[in-house]
């Protein structure tokens, strides 16, 4: 399958498109030079979609010769074109950066592109300063407004160059030869990157009569929001772009927000502009696409609600959505800023079905939530996060997953036997003998044994001793072997949802049998996966350390966590946490009738996961059947998903955590953690130097793990 090629993927619009189409299952190659992208998006895609779905060339389009090399070695099925310069006030400074940039670059991507079909991200721009009868504007109101009359002179404001020195730059640079009506509709914009803009929208016309290739262009008014996931929003350096800099004031990196001119012909002084969803910008290319794709002609769109929202009512809304007072002053009008632009969008909806349906106070609500969460954008944060279920600091520090590695790969093959439903050398398999001489039963389901090589032993002889500071006690508890199947080529992840309720069963029973027992006071029950975690047998099993006293690691320090938690709100500490990770979203892996599954907010390894039951559950023993049978299909999917991830065997550790069994309610809440020595397919996690002596070092954003392990989700789930 041919790709797609995004010029400007790493930006703004074009990140969201980008994201639009991979979620789509389609091939995208983005190209762009990250003078304003983002080589964090380009991070984010290759981790979540993989080398088979997303490629970045690092390319900038006035660099003819790297761009021949992108179209020698790949094949492009279409275009979407999101590379330019794109502010009015700097293109007034800066004019001949805005003609080479946004018009010889183009005119190098049409040279190499010639016959692939595009998609031109244009803008209202090229519409100058029009009259209040022709508002909302129409696709044709350049036209009609040549057919009127037009202008003897450009309308062009006050710039470092006049008009004929801008088309002097055409001449001398661009082939396609300018027709007078050419020249009477670049007269009308009323700013330079208004005017490179429409230059643009003309070589499309010149090219398609050339070489064939067919094309849409859109035109969009003020793109804003963010998209649903949250992982990519709205950062621009410097930002100039109004609903960013109204929600950095409420943020408090900014004293107040300048209104640019006060007394502009509308009804409240302010520039009145029509605002539009990113999300939907976004799809209205891609639809734009499909239908060239499709055979569909060449054409030209206005994309917009055509519902005008001045700076003030903006100003407002936002006040209204995030509670800030969000001060404001006023100051002089921006050069070439016309006074009122609204979209008159019916002729796509017409064509395409395509329709901005998001209001004003959702677009909002989007970024807010977009810029809450990213106060500093995309640039790397150096942070230490509290994970408060093992009471401990993690730096968490992104980055470093990027630092060049010489160190060995970890393979991720699983042993040879996978296949082998029975395997005679396999310690667990039916009728096998064991190193202790017993001869494992014929057994047709889940089958638990005492260990042949315990750590812990009920009936041990008991010592103590005390050497100066040192101390020694007997290791005292139950260890036992909890074989899943008898079936020796499955996991847990590969087990029918129905054999894997008899797993939480037997999960449950061990739980409660071993709690009994009067001297022991906690059964851990936990499986070690893949070599990696030290399994030394394949057959799918776990273990249980049934201990006397309250282990100390993980255990004792999170008792004390959720108490001082409970203490100080009256609430409980997961459920509070489960409510956060909701309303948050972005590292929710599942959300299901009984279960929640997420990568914690302070996972200290790459992979982290908690699973844990809605309801108040102090163990299993508390969960209803149904409750069991929706948390072993959730606890399913997720290691499923992890298996798709890595494209193999998932090696994984995973504990059951649940309420001591010494007769206190603590008011415990259950859960499910899962862990892994990996931090990526082939890679390592060392846990050495700092994170051995100060605290653990994640080299990994949970947020993009979450969306990693979502997408190789809903891939597994596709089949």
């Amino acid at each position: 399958m041919d790709a797609v090629l995004v010029t400007g993927g790493a930006g703004y619009v074009g990140s969201h498109a980008v994201r639009r189409l991979l979620e789509d299952h389609r091939r995208v190659v983005v190209l762009d030079d990250l003078s304003t992208g983002h080589r964090e998006v380009v991070t984010l895609f290759e981790r979540v979609y993989g080398p088979e779905q997303f490629c970045f060339e690092h390319v900038n389009l006035l660099d003819s010769r790297a761009l021949v090399s992108v179209f020698e070695r790949r094949n492009f099925c279409g275009i979407i074109d999101f590379a330019a310069r794109t502010l009015v006030g700097e293109s007034q400074d800066e004019p001949y950066r805005y003609f080479e940039n946004n018009v010889i670059a183009f005119q190098n991507l049409l040279d190499v592109g010639k016959g692939v079909s595009i998609v031109k991200s244009s803008t209202a721009a090229i519409y100058g300063e029009p009259r209040a009868e022709h508002i909302p504007l129409k696709e044709n109101y350049q036209q009609n407004w040549i057919t009127d009359g037009g202008f003897e002179k450009s309308q062009l404001m006050p710039a470092v160059v006049d008009f004929e020195t801008l088309l002097g730059w055409y001449k001398k640079h661009i082939a396609f030869k300018l027709s007078e009506e050419d020249i009477a509709l670049l007269k009308i914009p009323t700013n330079v990157y208004g005017v490179t803009k429409m230059m643009d929208e003309r070589m499309l016309l010149y090219a398609e009569r050339e070489a064939g290739g067919r094309y849409v262009v859109l035109r969009y008014f003020n793109a804003a929001g963010a998209d649903p996931s949250r992982l990519i929003g709205e950062d621009h350096d410097p930002e100039t772009h109004l609903i960013p800099i109204v929600l950095q004031v409420a943020l408090g990196q900014r004293e107040k927000m300048t209104v640019f001119g006060d007394d502009y012909a509308t009804p409240d002084g302010t520039a009145v502009r029509d605002y539009i969803s990113v999300v939907e910008l976004a799809d209205a290319h891609i639809k734009s696409l499909d239908m060239l794709l499709a055979g569909g002609r060449s054409a030209t769109y206005n994309l917009g609600r055509g519902q005008g929202v001045s700076v003030r009512e903006i100003l407002e809304a936002a006040r209204e959505v995030t509670g800030h007072e969000i001060p404001e002053a006023i100051g002089p009008r921006r050069s070439g800023d016309p006074a009122t632009l609204i979209a008159d969008a019916s002729r796509i909806q017409r064509d395409m079905g395509w329709a901005a349906r998001e209001t004003l106070h959702e677009i909002l609500e989007s970024a807010w939530h977009w810029h809450r969460l990213h106060p500093c954008g995309y640039r790397v944060v150096q942070e230490e996060r509290f994970n408060p279920f093992w009471n401990r600091w993690v730096n968490v520090a992104a980055h470093r997953a990027d630092r060049p590695w010489r160190g060995e790969t970890q393979s991720m093959e699983g042993s040879d036997d996978m296949d082998m439903v029975y395997d005679p050398e396999c310690y667990l398999c039916p009728g096998n003998t064991r190193t202790s001489g017993d001869v494992n039963p014929d057994y047709k389901d889940v089958w638990t044994f005492e260990n042949d090589f315990p750590t812990l032993v009920l009936d041990a002889y008991q010592t103590q001793a005390q050497l100066g500071p040192y101390l020694s006690r007997t290791s005292r508890g139950v260890c036992e072997v909890v074989v899943y199947t008898p079936n020796h080529a499955q996991r847990l992840s590969t087990l029918s949802l129905d054999a894997f309720v008899q797993v939480i069963d037997a999960w449950a029973e061990i739980y409660d049998r071993l709690g009994k027992v009067p001297e022991i006071v906690y059964p851990l029950i936990f499986e070690n996966s893949g070599t990696v975690m030290g399994n030394s047998q394949p057959h799918p099993h776990g273990q249980v350390y049934a201990y006397c006293e309250i282990p100390d690691l993980m255990v004792k320090p999170q008792l004390a966590m959720f108490e001082s938690h409970r203490e100080k709100t009256g609430r409980c500490f997961v459920c509070d946490a489960n409510r956060v990770e909701v309303g948050d979203g972005r590292r929710i892996l599942i959300d299901r009738p009984h279960v929640l599954a997420y990568v914690p907010f302070a996972a200290q390894f790459p992979y982290d996961v908690i699973i844990v039951p809605k309801a108040h559950a102090a163990s299993l023993l508390d969960l209803d059947g149904e409750e069991r049978r929706d948390l072993a299909a959730g606890l399913r999917d997720v290691l499923g998903g992890l298996d798709g991830l890595f494209a193999a065997p998932y090696h994984y550790t995973l504990a059951l955590m649940q309420a001591p069994t010494d007769g206190v309610d603590r008011g415990y809440h259950m859960q499910i953690y899962i862990t892994s020595l990996l931090r990526g397919p082939g890679l390592r996690k060392h846990v050495v130097g700092a994170d051995i002596f100060g605290n653990l070092i994640n080299p990994s954003d949970p947020d993009m793990t979450a969306e990693e392990i979502r997408w190789a989700m809903r891939k597994v789930e596709k089949g």
